[in-house]
């Protein structure tokens, strides 16, 4: 008995006996691929009081909890505005074996199967999934310990997301107009940074994820722009930088013609507001309550910058006559079955003179497109 007292009273207990396996041979505590160093320095290096009677800590420790860490790994790594929760609560061995793994870190699994036993994998998984989520590259943008920013991220956004897509694509000097979200480095509220059920990681599909900030019944009359009605913002607009105003991927009338048919505008004869690309003057872009995506009815619009038609009788008329109606008249031939200047005359462009629809070498031959009585007489 008194030579059993004193070997567990010596303090030199665990240098006279260095290899505990001989002992905890049930518990190889090096068997895994990775081990933790502070093992191959000797058990006794966190174990320092083994088999003292009295000793201070649970597991013959030199420190209890995170304390323990902290001898060799820097506090301040692991203490940072925001703590992921397991590190907050001292609790690194719900990710890390203390003495030997197979997987890096010493951790009890690979990521991100480990990271699942916390969040829940559904949300990781989708139609479209982040390559660094699909790759399990979880530390690719977030600390598992702690961080200056929210989430654990490595920076803030758009720094962050920088650290793989190239800055110029979407914020450069290059580019004057940049799309608000963007040049606020708010990515999170178009994209999804793991994973969606949409394309590109969108939050939504197109245009409801547009409608989050633009207001829907802008976009909608009567008349829709096809590409609007289609929901297809991105024919006509960049969603994070470009050269022209609104973020068009072209400017008028060029932006245009990618689906008008360029002919139907360049004839012999334009229309002034045409020739000069004026495509909103006198055509709304988005939704319309009048034919054609027009601002007002067509003749209406017209007086905008002919007001003197109205003024005096329009192409024929004397003391009692008022002249050839401008509107308010059934048409068959037109769009909308009503009169209006278009009846006439070609609003973009034509080959005759006076934007006449109709080729004619003088006025008055227009009018046998209508009135087939008069050709008749003739």
């Amino acid at each position: 008995m008194y030579i059993l007292m004193l070997l567990l009273s010596s303090p030199a207990f665990s240098d006279q006996f260095p290899d505990c396996l001989q002992c905890h041979i049930h518990k190889n505590k090096a068997a895994g691929k990775y081990v933790h160093p502070a093992y191959k320095q000797g058990c006794y290096s966190c174990h320092t009081e083994a088999h003292h009677i009295g000793a201070k800590f649970p597991k013959f420790l030199f420190a209890k909890g995170t304390d323990l860490c902290w001898g060799c790994h820097d506090k301040s790594k692991f203490t940072k505005k925001y703590g992921h929760p397991p590190v907050v609560r001292g609790e690194c061995l719900s990710c890390h074996d203390v003495h030997t793994s197979d997987n890096k870190k010493l951790l009890y699994s690979p990521i991100p199967d480990l990271c699942f036993n916390c969040h829940d994998k559904a949300k990781f998984t989708n139609k479209s999934i982040h390559p660094p989520v699909k790759e399990g590259k979880c530390t690719a943008c977030h600390d598992p310990h702690s961080s200056n920013s929210k989430k654990l991220l490595l920076a803030d956004p758009p720094d962050l997301c920088f650290l793989c897509h190239k800055k110029d694509k979407y914020i450069s000097a290059a580019s004057n107009k940049h799309h608000a979200p963007v040049a606020r480095g708010m990515c999170t509220s178009c994209h999804d940074p793991h994973a969606s059920a949409f394309q590109k990681l969108l939050v939504a599909d197109v245009p409801n994820l547009c409608f989050n900030c633009h207001e829907a019944s802008d976009f909608q009359g009567r008349y829709s722009h096809s590409p609007v009605a289609a929901g297809m913002c991105m024919s006509c607009h960049e969603p994070h930088q470009g050269h022209a105003k609104k973020l068009l991927i072209d400017r008028p009338p060029d932006l245009c013609f990618n689906c008008h048919d360029k002919a139907e505008f360049t004839r012999a004869n334009q229309h002034p507001p045409v020739s000069a690309g004026m495509c909103t003057v006198c055509h709304a872009i988005h939704g319309s309550p009048y034919q054609s995506m027009l601002l007002m009815p067509t003749t209406d619009g017209c007086l905008q910058c002919h007001p003197r038609i109205a003024a005096a009788p329009h192409a024929a008329g004397g003391f009692s006559e008022a002249g050839h109606p401008l509107k308010d008249r059934k048409y068959a031939k037109a769009k909308d079955g009503e009169l209006s200047c278009a009846s006439c005359h070609n609003p973009h462009s034509s080959d005759s003179m006076k934007l006449f629809r109709f080729p004619v070498k003088k006025p008055f031959d227009l009018c046998v497109n209508c009135h087939t009585n008069q050709k008749k007489k003739r």
